[in-house]
Formats: C-alpha cells, sequence, structure tokens
C-alpha cells in the first residue's frame, strides 16, 4: 500500500496512474491534506509500506506533517516528492531519520521501480 499526500488533486491522479502502471496490485490511498493522512495513520487501521508527501502545502505543509510523523516513531519510509527545486528543501529533508529521499513530481516509473523494489525486498 502507498500514500500519497498532495494538495494538487491533478498530482495526485498522475502518480496513481503511475503507480498502477509499475504494479496494478498497489493499492494507493491519496490525501489532499496532510492532517488527513496523520489522522488515518494514528487510527492505526491502514500501514503503507511508503509515504509519497508533497512540501508545499496549504494549512499543514510537508515539514509541520514530518514533525508530528517522527514523534509517532512510525518505520513507514517518507519520500520527498515536490516541485521544489530548493536545494535547502533538499538539505533540510535529510535531517528527518524517516525521509528515504527526495524527487521530483511527477514520479518517474524508472524511480518507482527501485523504490518498490527496496522496499519491498527489506520486508521479506
Amino acid at each position: 500500500m502507498i500514500f500519497l499526500i498532495d494538495d494538487d488533486e491533478i498530482q495526485n491522479i498522475i502518480n496513481r496512474k503511475i503507480i498502477e502502471l509499475v504494479d496494478s496490485k498497489i493499492v494507493v490511498t491519496t490525501f489532499l491534506d496532510a492532517q488527513s493522512a496523520l489522522n488515518m495513520l494514528s487510527e492505526g487501521n491502514q500501514k503503507p509500506n511508503i509515504i509519497f508527501l508533497d512540501i508545499n502545502m496549504p494549512r499543514m505543509n510537508g515539514w509541520d506533517f514530518l514533525k508530528i510523523y517522527e514523534e509517532m516513531e512510525m518505520d513507514i519510509p517518507v519520500m520527498i516528492l515536490t516541485s521544489s527545486i530548493n536545494n535547502h528543501d533538499k538539505e533540510k529533508s535529510q535531517s528527518y531519520p524517516s525521509v528515504g529521499g527526495f524527487l521530483s513530481k511527477p514520479l518517474s516509473t524508472e524511480h518507482l521501480k527501485d523504490i518498490l523494489s527496496d522496499i519491498f525486498n527489506q520486508n521479506s
């Protein structure tokens, strides 16, 4: 299962399609705001294998999400998926232990295949 957290519904649709191209069996849950994703995670009903997180969102941005998420002490890797080209954002993402990478939107099938291979090989 993959969580996509992005306030841009079109980006979520594009990224969902890319995930489905790589593996149609993967369940994708999308969130238009970070708080909804945190609520789902705290309920514990669904635990994704990975979270793709945008950092530039209204109300609760990706950094706010990461601060709370890290306090939850979950072992789900987070990949930053952003349109930001700011080096400071990339450097800042490296200060969060749960962040496994910093990618530019949209997802590419090549990056996704590598990421999923790493994640599912770790879980086997």
